[in-house]
């Protein structure tokens, strides 16, 4: 009965028709994206950064201008003409620090959201690098801190933030961060920001689903069964769920701003950082949530 549904559904998604000059368009836009993907792959642009050495290094902040250039798809994705808003990470700066054997690396970037006309969307665009602004001065705060505490002395700590541009569809634009902070031992901590392309606002993972869905209990319900599921193939793995003798480390359920990202096969994923379910030698993370444990809660456009 339900394939037999999705074959109608199929049908008539076939015989919907397109106005032509939305084809002209479309078509347009993807062959101007696919040559313009083929030169930018032939002329890489390559930035060397320096880093700072030596006795009483001062932190050094450098802005390096980079018009898209790390990622030739989602330059190519941002020439495709849509129905919505459109992000791209535009710039970035990079804090390079080296004193007492203490480092930090902290790349900083900054996003533009522009409206289907072209013209940017001030709020989201504002909103959005403000959040990585607090987001990033944190990190670099705490990092001055501990250098300013290990005073004549050495210190020992490292300190790592990268970005990536991880999902970049027809209704999502996600950018990833991942930073490493080494001390006695090391953490695996994740940030992720997301835009709406249909609304060019900032969502949480809330935002995904419709209205008063109890999307917080199906998908804490399906990482508990996977978690088992991982156990029971691979005793080398552990979770903390189902623990009696520790009953309040066990996961719970997620919440309304827990980390995600939709991968690249159209997948809601989670993420939790280092021992936050798990313990430190899982490092973090990650559950791809099936569709179908969602399906009937989930916004249209966010899932395949």
């Amino acid at each position: 009965m339900r394939d037999k549904k999705l074959e109608e559904m199929r049908q008539d998604y076939k015989n919907i028709r397109i106005p032509e000059e939305l084809r002209e368009r479309v078509e347009t836009g993807i062959s101007q994206a696919k040559e313009e993907t083929k030169m930018k792959s032939r002329s890489k642009i390559l930035v060397y950064t320096g880093r700072v050495v030596g006795g009483a290094a001062a932190a050094m902040l450098m802005i390096t201008v980079m018009a898209n250039s790390g990622a030739a798809i989602a330059h190519a994705m941002a020439k495709i003409p849509v129905i919505g808003a459109i992000a791209e990470v535009v710039t970035f700066r990079e804090y390079e620090n080296s004193e007492n054997n203490m480092e930090a690396d902290i790349k900083i970037p900054e996003v533009s959201v522009k409206n289907e006309d072209g013209t940017v969307n001030t709020d989201t665009t504002q909103k959005i690098n403000k959040s990585i602004q607090e987001y990033t001065d944190e990190i670099i705060a705490r990092y001055e801190a501990d250098v300013k505490a290990a005073g004549e002395g050495e210190g020992h700590m490292n300190v790592e933030l990268d970005y990536s541009v991880i999902t970049d569809n027809d209704r999502l634009f996600s950018i990833r961060f991942d930073q490493l902070l080494v001390m006695a031992s090391g953490a695996q901590m994740v940030k992720i920001y997301h835009i709406d392309k249909q609304t060019g606002e900032v969502i949480h993972l809330s935002g995904l689903f419709k209205e008063g869905t109890d999307y917080i209990t199906a998908v804490s319900e399906n990482i508990k069964e996977q978690m088992r599921e991982r156990m029971a193939a691979d005793e080398s793995l552990m979770y903390w769920v189902d623990n009696e003798d520790m009953p309040e480390s066990n996961f719970e359920s997620i919440k309304e701003d827990t980390a995600f990202y939709v991968n690249e096969n159209g997948k809601l994923t989670i993420v939790f950082d280092e021992y936050e379910v798990a313990p430190g030698y899982m490092g973090s993370v990650e559950f791809e949530i099936p569709t179908e444990a969602v399906q009937d809660l989930v916004q249209d456009g966010f899932l395949k």
